[in-house]
């Protein structure tokens, strides 16, 4: 019998369409604590990383079923947390939290952020800040339903984090971390979702613009961020098959979506033979699926059509720059 991913979804549109207010978004994910929690619970296998079959799974697949079925979940989070960070201004010194490029009056410019250009009218870029209540209500539930939440606030990681805020510091000689600013959380060794962080590091490791502006994948959406998820582009029942994006941290390292097909931790990758080439340069494609977006000043012009689903990464320690003798072949088919 094929799980039953209809809960997850009809949360998703209930809270999308009628719970705008966060006072009501509360009462309203109070009310569904325990039935999200039973569903939740049914998802257990995925708590391990494991062998796939050759080839992955068939969509008929039960385990098919439960990533589809944690991907509505996952829906979830991502309108949650797009709730707790809408547009507006930061404390002073809070650093950059870029949304979009704003474009105002009707004269348009090239305005470089980075390496990237973009036409745009000089000034400013559009900025986030957090709402501590709507934050509140998204950690209660997820924490209510079953997930573990985690800040690992010793050092930022990009396993672990998601950049929020970046203080540009051109005196600093690494990335530190500034601030834990809401949590991650885990679903047994299987990450759900990354803690999200303020950091301060100089321009060459990290670009502020760069890093809070450049399109987000493997998110369905962070408005006003440009966000690159599979299911963008398909129907309304279509976009509910999508797959979440598996990555796990267990004895054997950092596993960075676990069920992608090709491992850029080989240089060249090998590719099945009836996947097209990638003619993207290796460091881009890794720090892509490291982070999630680009964060160096020299932004691919391309970057929101890039395509880091198919790819992925074993790591001992996720740290920024990626070290080479961090990355760990790990066979992925049984």
């Amino acid at each position: 019998m094929e799980p039953d991913r209809d809960c997850f979804r009809r949360l998703y549109e209930d809270l999308h369409d009628h719970h705008a207010d966060v006072g009501g978004r509360r009462r309203y994910l109070a009310g569904r604590r325990r039935t999200a929690a039973d569903h939740l619970a049914e998802l257990a296998p995925l708590r391990k990383r494991e062998r796939t079959p050759a080839g992955g799974y068939a969509e008929d697949d039960e385990q098919s079923w439960r990533i589809m079925k944690l991907y509505a979940l996952s829906r979830v989070g991502d309108h949650l947390i797009e709730l707790f960070c809408p547009e507006g201004d930061p404390p002073a010194g809070f650093g950059v939290t870029g949304g979009r490029a704003v474009i105002e009056g009707s004269a348009t410019h090239r305005l470089e952020l980075g390496g990237w250009r973009v036409s745009a009218t000089p000034g400013r870029l559009g900025s986030r800040r957090l709402d501590v209540d709507g934050l509140a209500a998204y950690t209660e539930f997820f924490t209510d339903i079953g997930l573990t939440p985690f800040e690992h606030d010793e050092a930022f990681s990009p396993f672990h984090h998601e950049i929020f805020a970046v203080v540009q510091d051109p005196y600093a000689t690494h990335v530190s971390l500034e601030e834990v600013l809401w949590p991650g959380f885990w679903f047994g060794d299987l990450l759900f979702s990354r803690a999200g962080v303020r950091v301060r590091a100089p321009r060459h490791l990290i670009d502020a613009a760069v890093a809070t502006t450049s399109t987000l994948y493997f998110a369905s959406r962070r408005e006003p961020r440009p966000t690159s998820d599979l299911s963008h582009g398909w129907g309304s029942n279509s976009q509910w098959r999508t797959r979440f994006h598996r990555f796990y941290s267990d004895e054997d390292g950092l596993h960075l979506n676990w069920d992608g097909e090709v491992d850029i931790g080989e240089d060249p990758p090998v590719r099945p033979a009836d996947r097209l080439g990638e003619d993207d340069p290796l460091t881009e494609r890794r720090e892509l699926l490291l982070h999630r977006c680009f964060v160096r000043s020299a932004l691919p012009r391309d970057e929101d059509d890039r395509f880091p689903f198919g790819d992925r990464l074993s790591l001992t320690t996720a740290e920024w720059p990626l070290r080479p003798e961090s990355i760990v072949r790990m066979p992925r088919s049984r």
